[in-house]
């Protein structure tokens, strides 16, 4: 369905009732699975409604996920978990969530407004946000769909974590199970192991977290790409940049903590919500007890460590630099305990002293004088040379990198017994001796490789169903493109 017709079908609701008591009167939003809407019961109580998709609503399993969004919040009980108030069926067979209507704006929506928002203020959003999650994982749900958009900010200055539609919940929910092919989230918050179907729990949510900090703080996303496919394949196979690198404004004890967040081996992320959000009150200066056994930088490429054990310096205000320790020289000798006028000697010394201080100053003046013009011309020579050598350390960088990422290596072992490949349109992508994805010409998509229920590794969620890894050719970036 295009973009253009859905918008028309959701608009075409405004001026309905539903079950007779919940008059729709404007459209606040449209996703993927659903619309909301500001409605107004009956007895004038007003709220959102959020609808699902009438070609979604035909799925058991798509409805029972939207469903169960109802369930997780019930089950949170938060102050900062949009409050679920009913749920229902409208006339026409599709599911719809009554919540609470808010009053702002997404945290998206705000970081990309003209104020902006304070390194600060980012902390103490997060700081919420993280203890939503840390309710959640205890009760065995990971949100799964951390991002900018599904942080509210109230404008009463609260915060509200939306859209617990896809969380997955460990029991009391319909356990309902995804599909193969079906990837739950957005791909630049998802974590590597949500991308490539691995098992996951809060620590997705937390590298979540991170990304959208990174997002805020940097003005872009943890990885870059022209197409979902480059984007995907990024995702799940590179680590994140180091945050100093892409913003160096921003103060190194947020930088570690965003780091730690968004670690590519999930066992080096944040164990837990609470621990992430222990270190971010210690930056805001709440004092509170460090609870992450690891430092918090724990990358080696990455900024240098906060040691939980030890105290941690509060951030300074957005703008403002970090300052050295001031040094205060101690103050004179009172008159009290003041040598005594007549002793001479000490000032005699202090008069030699002088002099020759004096005659040093002078001396130095006259040197940097005489040697300024030759110094102008060594440091044209030498910035020649200094620039030639810039240039040839970045080319050798760049070769390095492109070397990285060239033709997989050889020790990934032979390929299965060649055989024709069942579809000739596919190729696998090898990273470090494992399949993640399945790509297809000039790298347009990328499929996650999966093994369905008979233990067969596939491509999932082709156009062409599941299709079977063994015969398929390795992409190299030589052959970008192929018939």
């Amino acid at each position: 369905m295009s973009d253009d017709h859905q918008l028309a079908q959701c608009t075409a609701r405004i001026g309905t009732v539903l079950r007779g008591k919940w008059r729709i009167d404007s459209l606040i939003g449209v996703g993927g699975m659903a619309a909301v809407y500001e409605a107004t019961h009956r007895i004038g109580r007003r709220c959102a409604i959020k609808i699902l998709h009438p070609e979604i609503a035909v799925s058991k399993e798509l409805r029972a996920r939207f469903e169960q969004e109802a369930l997780a919040v019930n089950q949170l009980g938060h102050p900062a978990a949009v409050n679920v108030l009913d749920i229902d069926t409208s006339e026409d067979g599709s599911p719809f969530l009554v919540m609470e209507l808010l009053d702002g704006e997404s945290l998206g929506k705000r970081a990309h407004g003209a104020g902006g928002i304070e390194e600060r203020e980012l902390l103490r959003i997060v700081s919420t946000v993280l203890e939503v999650l840390d309710v959640a994982h205890g009760l065995g749900i990971v949100h799964r769909d951390i991002k900018p958009d599904n942080l509210f900010l109230t404008s009463s200055g609260g915060v509200k974590v939306l859209d617990f539609g896809i969380a997955r919940m460990k029991q009391g929910g319909s356990n309902v199970r995804t599909r193969i092919g079906a990837m739950l989230g957005t791909i630049p918050y998802m974590s590597p192991e949500q991308i490539a179907g691995g098992q996951i729990d809060g620590r997705a949510d937390i590298f979540a977290v991170g990304a959208t900090m990174f997002r805020v703080l940097t003005k872009r996303h943890v990885h870059e790409g022209s197409m979902e496919s480059e984007l995907l394949i990024k995702m799940a196979t590179q680590p994140a940049p180091a945050l100093r690198t892409v913003a160096p404004y921003v103060s190194p004890e947020v930088c570690a903590i965003v780091d730690r967040a968004l670690a590519f081996d999930q066992s080096r992320r944040y164990p837990t919500a609470r621990a992430m959000r222990e270190d971010i009150e210690r930056v805001l200066g709440a004092n509170a007890t460090p609870h992450a056994p690891a430092p918090v930088s724990i990358r080696s490429d990455v900024s240098p460590a906060i040691s939980v054990d030890a105290p941690t310096m509060a951030a300074p205000a957005p703008g403002q630099a970090m300052q050295a320790p001031m040094v205060v020289s101690a103050p004179p000798p009172s008159a009290a305990t003041s040598p005594q006028a007549g002793s001479n000697p000490p000032f005699l010394m202090i008069a030699v002293i002088g002099s020759f201080f004096v005659a040093a100053c002078l001396a130095a003046v006259f040197f940097v004088v005489r040697s300024q013009g030759s110094a102008e011309d060594t440091r044209e020579g030498a910035g020649d040379e200094t620039s030639q050598e810039d240039e040839a350390s970045g080319s050798s960088r760049t070769m390095a990198t492109s070397s990285s990422t060239s033709t997989p290596s050889s020790t990934a072992g032979p390929s299965p017994t060649p055989r024709p490949a069942p579809n000739g349109k596919y190729r696998l992508l090898i990273k470090d001796g494992k399949y993640p994805f399945c790509v297809t010409s000039k790298l347009k998509h990328a499929y996650p490789v999966r093994t369905n229920d008979e233990g067969v590794k596939v491509c999932s969620g082709t156009p062409d169903g599941p299709i079977p890894i063994e015969g398929l050719k390795t992409y190299h970036p030589s052959e970008l493109q192929w018939k």
